[in-house]
């Protein structure tokens, strides 16, 4: 509690009330509804990580999604999906941290998709906070929640098409490979502080909605690759 405190008041001190207010209604209250521990940031040198290399270098610091970002890029998900095809579609966090993005996916769609969502997480800390967060929601049978590398994602894939969540956990030739391990399974990427979008022109996505907020956290693009043909419409 005293460290969530001493967080809070930091936040008030570097980025002012109007910052705070939108924190608290986006991510502390959050917390509060579910008896969650998600909000509270964890910097890159706080993380205990799987592997070196690049993925040690393009790994990113934890920062809880905006409940409302997840809630509207998974709907436009559903919709340029369609229901039929949103139900088959497997939906992966990368960089799951906490376990936030997958509660409020599973709460919102909950009996609307057949397969487990997946959170990978290269911090295995990280990785039992979230397991421990998930034991509080209710919400075990419609996720799964590994310590791994995003680079094994397609060992964990039970579908033929996918959602992908990506909070530039990570970038440079780690999201290379993951979008080159991607371009044979169709899916929809939502991609928040899209830190590195003109890569997505290197493996044919097309941006079918997009935001400019005014922080990171509310910066995002849904995009698609290989749906032609299966899209909504």
């Amino acid at each position: 509690m005293i460290g969530k405190l001493r967080f809070v008041f930091q936040i008030l001190r570097q980025r002012g009330l109007i910052f705070f207010w939108i924190y608290f209604r986006e991510s502390v209250w959050f917390d509060l509804r579910n008896g969650t521990q998600t909000s509270s940031r964890v910097p890159k040198n706080e993380q205990q990580i799987l592997s070196a290399g690049d993925e040690q270098d393009d790994g990113l610091l934890y920062v809880a999604s905006f409940t409302s970002v997840t809630r509207d890029t998974t709907r436009i998900a559903h919709d340029l999906l369609g229901r039929d095809r949103f139900a088959d579609a497997q939906f992966f966090d990368l960089g799951c941290g906490k376990g936030k993005v997958l509660f409020v996916y599973a709460q919102l769609h909950k009996g609307k998709f057949k397969h487990p969502a997946i959170g990978i997480e290269y911090d295995p800390g990280l990785a039992e906070l979230a397991k421990a967060n998930l034991a509080k929601t209710g919400l075990q049978d419609d996720i799964t929640i590994v310590a791994d590398s995003a680079t094994n994602l397609k060992s964990y894939l039970t579908s033929d098409c996918g959602i992908i969540y990506l909070y530039n956990s990570f970038q440079g030739e780690t999201l290379r490979t993951v979008l080159e391990l991607l371009r044979d399974v169709p899916h929809v990427l939502i991609y928040v502080d899209p830190a590195e979008k003109r890569m997505l022109d290197d493996f044919g996505y097309q941006i079918r909605a997009s935001h400019t907020g005014r922080y990171n956290g509310d910066t995002w693009l849904v995009a698609t690759a290989g749906l032609d043909g299966h899209d909504a419409g």
